[in-house]
């Protein structure tokens, strides 16, 4: 989510940008969920950390995969970071309609926080201190490529290698993001992604086919929109 966006950029982003959001998580977790046999088959209780959550969509569209394909989740408990306090403010009011309507116990922390290098990221893993079943991060890492943030090192190493050891025993990290070429590192996104889950000491459990996966989305915004992302689930086994 863009830091300096205000309220009226926010609303407006419900309308375009939140509903890909949502259906790209929503799909790849109903499908994940569907296909895999897991320990969250017999979870009651599951934990969320979403990175650069924004206004949630992603989170949205995991709640709703775990509704429907773990129907004997009833409780779950998230955290969630992002910069801005506008999205943050969309995010709780969505997360209270959904718990609402899905008659499921959500519990959750939004914390506002800007990272602007290793030390701020730093602080936010020194205070984490819990595990979680579930850690996500939607199109959020590509900010930190664009504004080189992390100077040389490879940003979703560098993301992946600070949080993993807050995953449970079998959790999932599930890093997903656009598919562009960057002209500050010279390199596709997805190549990137890449090197940086094969060095990340996870196990890679599922991942698009191809260079990226399209979804095809209507909202009030735009019929039949289309969104391409690269997206990798890692488990931690």
């Amino acid at each position: 989510m863009v830091l300096n966006w205000d309220r009226d950029d926010i609303l407006s982003y419900l309308g375009t940008y939140f509903p890909r959001s949502f259906a790209e998580a929503y799909c790849v977790f109903s499908d994940y969920f569907h296909q895999n046999q897991h320990s969250f088959n017999e979870k009651t209780s599951i934990s969320v950390f979403d990175f650069g959550c924004g206004t949630g969509g992603e989170l949205i569209g995991l709640i709703c995969a775990i509704n429907n394909e773990l129907p004997q989740v009833s409780e779950i408990n998230i955290k969630a970071l992002d910069g801005n306090h506008h999205a943050l403010d969309v995010l709780e009011l969505l997360l209270n309609h959904v718990a609402q309507n899905l008659h499921i116990d959500i519990n959750y922390k939004l914390s506002p926080i800007v990272i602007d290098d290793f030390y701020d990221l730093s602080i936010v893993r020194n205070v984490i201190n819990r595990e979680y079943d579930i850690f996500i991060t939607f199109k959020a890492i590509c900010e930190f490529v664009t504004l080189q943030q992390f100077e040389s090192r490879n940003p979703y190493a560098h993301i992946i290698s600070t949080f993993k050891d807050i995953l449970s025993q079998n959790a999932l990290m599930c890093i997903a993001d656009v598919t562009t070429y960057s002209d500050v590192t010279n390199d596709w996104l997805p190549k990137m992604m890449d090197k940086g889950t094969e060095a990340c000491g996870l196990s890679l459990v599922d991942k698009n086919e191809g260079y990226n996966e399209t979804f095809h989305v209507s909202h009030t915004g735009k019929q039949n929109d289309v969104s391409k992302i690269a997206w990798r689930i890692l488990i931690n086994n």
